[in-house]
């Protein structure tokens, strides 16, 4: 698992490194965020888990697909994590999406939604069953390190390491695991 979200052909590498946009390059922009996949890649920071820096640039855990989501303290940690990056760098606005299928998702949601109005942020967290869809339309800025969704989309923020950068943390590379 840990080769096939970190190793990629050069081709590949790239292609996504030239969508990628710097961190603060969202002032005044409108920014899509994958919910789930930035989440989760954030909550490793207050886990203690790995995250790597991937050929491609973007920073990826290992965590893999979650059905059952459950909120707690280190989710909210991680969102305030997310929204103080994003207060700091002024986007017109902020749409995050999280996947319906995945339970607690319209909680964690309207968790995102009301902490958007109290970081005084224009935007809006909403749950969609076609999340991947949605982002590869999109046409804007997106947040994500899915190389699905960054191969279909024009720019994307790798906002995982925005956050990582913010919080002087670093990622591993694959030769420190080898």
């Amino acid at each position: 698992m840990l080769l096939s979200r970190v190793v990629f052909d050069i081709t590949t590498v790239l292609t996504r490194k030239s969508k990628m946009v710097d961190c603060s390059a969202i002032d005044g922009a409108y920014v899509w965020v994958d919910g789930f996949n930035v989440l989760f890649g954030v909550e490793c920071i207050f886990l203690n888990e790995p995250v790597f820096v991937c050929d491609d640039g973007f920073f990826r855990d290992l965590r893999g697909g979650v059905r059952n989501y459950r909120l707690t303290d280190t989710s909210f940690q991680a969102i305030d994590a997310i929204l103080s990056f994003f207060s700091d760098h002024n986007p017109s606005r902020v749409e995050f999406l999280f996947d319906a299928q995945i339970s607690r998702s319209g909680e964690l949601s309207a968790v995102c939604g009301k902490k958007l109005k109290s970081f005084g942020i224009n935007g809006i967290s909403r749950t969609s069953k076609r999340v991947d869809f949605e982002l590869k339309q999109c046409r804007d800025i997106v947040a994500t390190s899915d190389g699905i969704i960054i191969d279909k989309v024009d720019r994307v923020l790798n906002l995982v390491c925005c956050i990582f950068k913010k919080m002087g943390k670093t990622a591993k590379t694959l030769d420190e695991v080898t």
